[in-house]
């Protein structure tokens, strides 16, 4: 019975990288056409779905060198779109919206920056308590 298991799910996850590579390849064809927006909604249903893939990766580089073209385009509101949904797409779950995530990240650089400030101010008492 494990054996059957073990089967159905590797010929499973061969079915799903298939299906990763097809839609990978048609937003690619949809992007040399100049589609973008269909291009830009297959790159986001496989980083939506198949987080940790080879890809995913792939659907992420695509996505920000668009966002590099439309801004060379001089159509930055296109760019500044696609950043926000990768922002969107790559927000941790535990947090309710970007907002929030931004925050949390502003708060982790400050309590960074202060640890090591703590740790230079420490670093400077204690030489000057040896007399350097």
């Amino acid at each position: 019975m494990a054996k059957q298991e073990k089967v159905e799910k590797s010929v499973l996850e061969q079915i799903e990288a298939a299906r990763r590579a097809a839609i990978l390849r048609e937003c690619l064809r949809q992007e040399e056409d100049e589609h973008y927006s269909e291009a830009i909604d297959g790159y986001r249903q496989i980083i939506d779905q198949y987080h940790g893939t080879p890809e995913e990766e792939e659907a992420r580089e695509r996505m920000l060198d668009l966002a590099y073209l439309f801004e060379s385009k001089e159509q930055p509101y296109r760019a500044k779109h696609l950043y926000w949904l990768l922002e969107l797409l790559y927000t941790p779950q535990r947090f309710k919206d970007i907002k929030e995530a931004r925050r949390a990240r502003v708060k982790e650089i400050v309590d960074e920056i202060h640890a090591e400030k703590r740790a230079e101010e420490e670093r400077v008492a204690r030489l000057e308590g040896e007399g350097l």
